[in-house]
């Protein structure tokens, strides 16, 4: 039978995985039947002294039995966060559902799932989009590129989200431009995506500007390549972005969000 002085160290060397109360009873309480109320006695009041100290903390139940763990090991809402964010970097590019994480998110940290989510969310490593009343969530890695929304570094790509935005006082109209075409569309697009740091997703707001193009007649243009095959249109999300931005979009029926970017598929 261990000494109780090894009761800190026994839990601190299991890490992750704790210490259950009844190995612990096995280990420092022992079988013999002579004084072994006093002894369980005198477990439960150290297991209770050190974690007032802070050496250790528990108990947490799972299921019927309950588990210790050294200071800074076992679950959290920071461990269960790291899980969510994962498992939503192996779904890749395929969206994956609130309800569908929940359940891939078990034992002792699916009780910390729903603060876990929204630290993942607020740290940046994921991304939140929004599908009427139903949450998907992306790797910010993959939201980068094809998106354009979080930077690798956690850097927003496309928006300021700190105080919200407004659109720009409009100034005097420029000279019209001519309508523009895929040959005059593709530089401005390499060039904004290269100030961009790579990152594919460029906003048609930056294309109209770049351009001087009109509005309709840019919207015109990337439907039509995109009907073509040579470009990609992309939704909003969740993600705030400045109401300029989504001015910019093209609306198409049957979807409830505007397309906000665009991809050149082969810019070659």
């Amino acid at each position: 039978m261990a000494s109780l002085d090894d009761l800190s160290p026994a839990i601190a060397a299991a890490g992750d995985a704790g210490v259950t109360l009844g190995a612990l009873k096995t280990k420092f309480v022992g079988s013999a039947k002579g004084g072994r109320a006093e002894r369980e006695a005198a477990l439960r009041e150290t297991l209770a002294a050190l974690t007032r100290e802070g050496a250790i903390w528990g108990p947490v139940r799972h299921g019927g039995t309950q588990y210790y763990f050294g200071r800074g090991r076992g679950p959290s809402i920071e461990t269960a966060s790291a899980i969510v964010v994962r498992l939503v970097l192996q779904s890749g590019t395929k969206l994956v559902s609130k309800p569908g994480l929940a359940k891939k998110v078990t034992g002792m940290h699916r009780r910390f799932f729903p603060d876990a989510l929204k630290h993942a969310v607020a740290g940046r490593a994921i991304v939140e989009l929004s599908c009427g009343t139903s949450k998907y969530y992306l790797h910010r890695d993959v939201a980068a590129e094809r998106f354009g929304f979080d930077a690798p570094d956690g850097t927003d790509a496309t928006a300021d989200r700190g105080a919200p935005q407004t659109a720009p006082a409009p100034g005097p109209a420029p000279p019209a431009a001519p309508a523009p075409t895929f040959e005059t569309l593709l530089p401005a697009y390499r060039r904004i995506k290269a100030e961009q740091g790579g990152f594919s997703a460029v906003k048609i707001l930056d294309l109209e500007t770049a351009l001087g193009a009109s509005r309709e007649s840019l919207h015109a243009l990337l439907l039509a390549e995109a009907k073509a095959g040579r470009v990609s249109l992309h939704p909003t999300t969740s993600v705030e972005l400045p109401a300029a931005v989504i001015a910019a979009g093209i609306r198409i029926a049957g979807f409830s969000e505007p397309f906000v970017t665009v991809v050149v598929k082969d810019e070659r």
